[in-house]
């Protein structure tokens, strides 16, 4: 069974949101590398000072870090293929539900 597309949806104004959270997403990225690389120095001073378990404990802070800034490239990814499939998706009179 298909459903029909919203007739409230508009192409232009999604293609703004998207921008915009793509714009959103860049900046929270460039603030998350900024922090990694000031944890990164932080962990080679606690090694070279022999804080090996405060070193690790934080290790897996800069782990947590890395893993969301993979998770922002991703959604960005997805935003910016939205975007340009947009023409495509308001083409569509029905949507096929997934399965």
């Amino acid at each position: 069974m298909s459903s029909m597309l919203h007739r409230s949806f508009k192409p232009a104004k999604c293609k703004t949101a998207l921008k915009l959270a793509v714009s959103r997403i860049k900046l929270l990225k460039n603030k998350r590398e900024a922090q990694v690389r000031q944890l990164k120095r932080e962990l080679a001073q606690l090694l070279e000072s022999g804080q090996d378990q405060t070193a690790r404990i934080r290790v897996e802070h800069v782990v947590r870090e890395e893993k969301t800034m993979a998770a922002y490239d991703l959604i960005e990814i997805y935003c910016e293929l939205i975007a340009a499939r947009l023409p495509m998706i308001e083409s569509q009179k029905y949507l096929k539900p997934l399965k």
